[in-house]
């Protein structure tokens, strides 16, 4: 009994230590997002950071990738439309379905994003060499696939 309370807090410190370190990126993209004084939230650079990766996405698949509800995406994504980041374009296969698309003023933000993006992989790898980070990544994707 006393080796699985062990084991309970090792697991428990862990998820605290993941939960920790989402809290911390995001507070850092926070700090970027107001340094570079963008009309953006964390949360719409999320949207932004699956779109520039996958170019056009109907809303399903954008909530699927960042994890939210496609109702709470909505919201995101007017706003996003509201700053002429991206536009919806209807689906030419399925009329009742949009593709959501990054506009040209939605790349320059990318643009200006990067470095923040960089800056924060160089203090990752500074502090964890490149082994570290593969292995800390396979650790991290078994754990998805355990609970998954």
């Amino acid at each position: 009994m006393k080796e699985m309370n062990e084991d309970v807090a090792i697991v428990r410190n862990l998820i605290s230590d993941i939960i920790a370190l989402r809290v911390s990126i995001k507070q850092f993209y926070y700090q970027k997002i107001k340094e570079l004084q963008l009309d953006l939230t964390y949360e719409m650079i999320q949207v932004l950071a699956v779109l520039w990766r996958r170019k056009e996405l109907n809303q399903q698949e954008i909530a699927e990738a960042v994890q939210k509800s496609k109702a709470s995406i909505t919201p995101l994504i007017d706003n996003l439309c509201k700053r002429d980041l991206v536009m919806r374009v209807a689906d030419p296969n399925d009329r009742r379905n949009n593709r959501i698309v990054v506009t040209k003023k939605g790349f320059a933000y990318q643009e200006q994003l990067v470095p923040v993006q960089a800056e924060l992989y160089e203090r990752i790898i500074k502090v964890c060499d490149k082994q570290a980070v593969i292995q800390l990544q396979d650790q991290l994707q078994k754990l998805t696939g355990a609970i998954s």
